[in-house]
């Protein structure tokens, strides 16, 4: 008993010095600052970082989190963090503070939907706009609609691609300024003739019946979320940010062929650690569906990046968000650089 006693202290004491050691280790590392959000396109960060797959590459993430594009812009004109990932935000930290495009991430526009109701005189006709045949209504049935949406989302864009595809313009209907959720009550309750959603409140939509006229899918327009660099710590921290990228496209690529575990990941980071307690492992693989991360050859074979944002950038320009001035921005190789990617891929 005695002998079984002393074994068990003396595993006891190895484990805590293989604990101490890795914790020692892990400490000595160089520490890469990334800036995280409460949305699918983090979650193969916190994977990263859950699995140890940053220490095992040789540094240690510190993860920052933001709720919002805004408030990380902010943070990153106070040096906080060294790269992180943004949705359509990212378009006013490129023009305005000079935040760096470095990698493309996840597809944002998948799964967008404009919608009418089914007695809408849009609903009543499909395929009349050529070359987009699931896309509904003509210019005789859209103009002059209402329509409920946040100005200068991602919806808002969707509404004025449907618009320009049919022969319309931004001045052929009227938008009420409203965020998505209230948009959705707002409709339901028989408000205005459209409105427009981004996963998972497109789900929602369809479930009330509602028609979906357009996705920015259907008339041929993809956006892609983006990888940042801060351009006050590039310097100091490109080498660690290529590393990052590096294992980054490897779970990328994985979340992007294994549903469940892109699902699974998505979950535990949205729900779990960000308290988000409507999000079901349902609407993870519906979103997995319409929303795939960029895979490792698909970066690879990029030649340039940032040509959906700056089509954003132009949209942003032309609703009066931003300067219109800063759109060639967008065209600056020290901004929307291929620099890290080409350290990745060893082509420098």
């Amino acid at each position: 008993m005695k002998k079984l006693a002393s074994l068990l202290l003396a595993l006891c004491l190895l484990l805590s010095l293989a604990t101490f050691a890795s914790a020692e280790a892990s400490a000595d590392l160089p520490v890469l600052r990334v800036a995280v959000m409460p949305f699918y396109i983090s979650a193969p960060t916190y994977y990263i970082v859950q699995n140890g797959l940053d220490v095992a590459n040789g540094f240690k993430i510190d993860l920052q989190f933001y709720p919002m594009g805004a408030p990380q812009i902010e943070a990153m004109a106070a040096n906080e963090w060294d790269v992180g990932m943004m949705g359509s935000a990212g378009v006013f930290g490129v023009a305005n503070a000079g935040m760096m495009i470095v990698s493309e991430v996840v597809l944002s526009s998948g799964g967008t939907g404009a919608y009418i109701r089914p007695d809408s005189p849009i609903a009543q006709v499909k395929g009349e706009i050529p070359g987009m045949p699931e896309v509904y209504g003509n210019a005789e049935t859209m103009k002059g609609a209402t329509v409920l949406v946040p100005v200068g989302s991602l919806n808002h864009l969707n509404v004025v691609k449907w618009y320009y595809a049919a022969g319309l313009s931004v001045d052929d209907f009227t938008v009420v300024d409203m965020s998505n959720a209230n948009s959705f009550q707002a409709f339901k309750a028989g408000e205005g003739d459209m409105t427009a959603f981004s996963p998972p409140l497109t789900y929602q939509a369809e479930g009330e019946g509602w028609i979906k006229g357009s996705g920015l899918d259907s008339l041929s327009c993809d956006v892609w979320d983006c990888l940042y660099a801060n351009p006050r710590t590039y310097e100091a921290s490109k080498e660690l940010i290529a590393k990052f990228v590096d294992v980054l496209l490897d779970v990328q690529t994985e979340f992007s062929t294994n549903q469940e575990l892109a699902s699974e990941w998505g979950y535990k980071w949205l729900h779990d650690e960000n308290g988000m307690t409507n999000t079901t492992l349902q609407n993870l693989m519906d979103e997995w569906a319409v929303r795939p991360f960029r895979t490792r050859e698909d970066v690879q074979n990029l030649t340039v990046l940032g040509n959906s944002l700056k089509e954003l950038a132009i949209f942003y320009g032309s609703i009066g968000n931003l300067d219109p001035a800063r759109v060639s921005i967008f065209d600056n190789p020290r901004v929307v650089t291929m620099e890290i990617l080409d350290m990745v891929f060893g082509r420098n």
